[in-house]
């Protein structure tokens, strides 16, 4: 027997009475949309507190989302800050009367303290519960290791925590193939369900692996938490210099329908606070770029548009059913400087922020819009030399034009009357490389 049918084999085997999997209860019924929060660069700072985090999480709920998944690298023994900001969290949490959860997502050594992880969480009032368990999640269970990966999973089921981690099959994580998906399910039977993290790869790749991975964890009849990603970049500074590009916000809206076509049980948005990888979706407090938690991450632009067009998608995903648009509303993404290789290469000779990142498709020079309109209406985007007319449909619609230096102007009339107009704020330019291949993003 081959790889391939062997693991398909193990993966059926899942779903026969009397195995382990059976004595895990059925998938969730409730449509739950997270986020993803990195505990280590709270938006407040490195002194964030009690009200700080209750701020960050009103911002959330606004939008929809149910509560923060708690990324923690660490936890008591190996960094007691995590362990002391989470019980913050959990503190601020409770302002809310149970409207907003929180679970901690154990990543790298916290993977050494999950029992615990268990035993703080499970008193605390805003912990979110599955079947009447503390739910835990985790980044990258085990590592690369295998064998550790299955230990933990048996530990954590044995704590008595309803467990659903993140784990990558053994030839990485790059896409999700039929062969991963029959090995990842084939590993899950001691837990309740699986996360799919995703982010690092082109959004048709994401989604072919959401549809994937949300089918096969339908048929063993467990939970699959799926990610949607507004943009993934890398630091220049670091060693995960790579973008993936997304097309402004057409990326994000492709992830989000396969979530909802699929039939995903859970969402988590990855990420609301990863400075790093520019996946953040967190409102930074200004509406062009700001400095936030520690100046090694530079100036970090705005990306609140990713949420605020998230919202209706999120409202789609959990009443099952496509909203009503009742107000027109545009949502604009652009770069800030050329992207043209050969300009980037040459400028680079003298400015080491001119170099692009590794990327395996071409980053665009495009003025993005995502448009959510109650009728027909007639969009023009004027930015330098550069010009479009778009004739904009009922419901959701996508488009773009080339990018030139300047700053856009926005432009939507309906029946010869001007209904949005606006000036962006961020100018395009041909030298400031300064955002360093990044999405800014506005809204009207």
């Amino acid at each position: 027997m081959n790889r391939r049918n062997l693991l398909k084999g193990l993966a059926l085997t899942a779903m026969l009475p009397g195995q382990v999997a059976s004595v895990h209860a059925q998938p969730s019924a409730a449509r739950y949309v997270f986020a993803h929060y990195m505990v280590a660069w709270p938006k407040g700072g490195p002194n964030a507190g009690v009200e700080d985090y209750a701020a960050e999480f009103r911002e959330a709920m606004a939008r929809g989302i149910d509560g923060f998944a708690l990324n923690c690298g660490g936890w008591s023994v190996s960094e007691p800050l995590y362990k002391a900001r989470v019980l913050q969290m959990y503190r601020a949490a409770e302002r809310f009367d149970g409207a907003f959860k929180l679970f901690v997502s154990a990543d790298g050594k916290a993977q050494d303290e999950l029992a615990d992880i268990v035993h703080t969480t499970s008193v605390q009032k805003a912990q979110l519960r599955q079947d009447g368990k503390t739910v835990v999640s985790a980044y990258g269970l085990g590592g690369r290791d295998s064998g550790r990966c299955e230990t933990l999973m048996r530990e954590v089921n044995g704590l008595g925590a309803w467990f659903i981690p993140h784990f990558s099959p053994s030839r990485g994580e790059a896409t999700i193939g039929e062969e991963q998906a029959a090995e990842i399910a084939a590993r899950s039977t001691s837990a309740d369900g699986y996360f799919y993290f995703g982010a690092a790869a082109p959004p048709d790749a994401l989604a072919r692996s959401t549809t994937l991975l949300s089918s096969t964890f339908k048929r063993i009849g467990k939970t699959f938490m799926t990610s949607v990603t507004p943009y993934y970049r890398g630091l220049s500074s670091g060693t995960n210099y790579r973008a993936f590009e997304t097309g402004g916000f057409s990326g994000m809206a492709k992830e989000w329908r396969t979530a909802i076509d699929s039939g995903a049980n859970w969402v988590q948005i990855v990420t609301w606070n990863d400075w790093a990888e520019s996946t953040y979706v967190a409102p930074i407090g200004a509406a062009l770029k700001a400095r936030v938690y520690d100046a090694r991450f530079g100036e970090l632009l705005n990306h609140t548009a990713y949420l605020d067009a998230s919202r209706y998608y999120i409202k789609w995903f959990k009443t099952g059913g496509r909203p009503a648009i009742e107000n027109d509303a545009l949502y604009y993404f652009y770069r800030l400087h050329p992207v043209d290789l050969a300009t980037d290469l040459a400028r680079a000779m003298t400015d080491p922020s001119a170099v692009p990142p590794r990327a395996a498709a071409a980053l665009t020079a495009q003025i993005h819009v995502t448009a959510f309109m109650t009728r027909r209406a007639t969009l023009t985007v004027t930015c330098g030399a550069s010009r479009a007319v778009f004739d904009l449909a009922e419901g959701v619609n996508e488009v773009s034009m080339p990018a030139a230096p300047g700053r856009p102007i926005f432009e939507l009339v309906r029946n010869n009357a001007v209904l949005l107009q606006k000036t962006g704020e961020a100018e395009i330019t041909r030298t400031d490389f300064s955002s360093a291949f990044n999405y800014f993003s506005g809204s009207l």
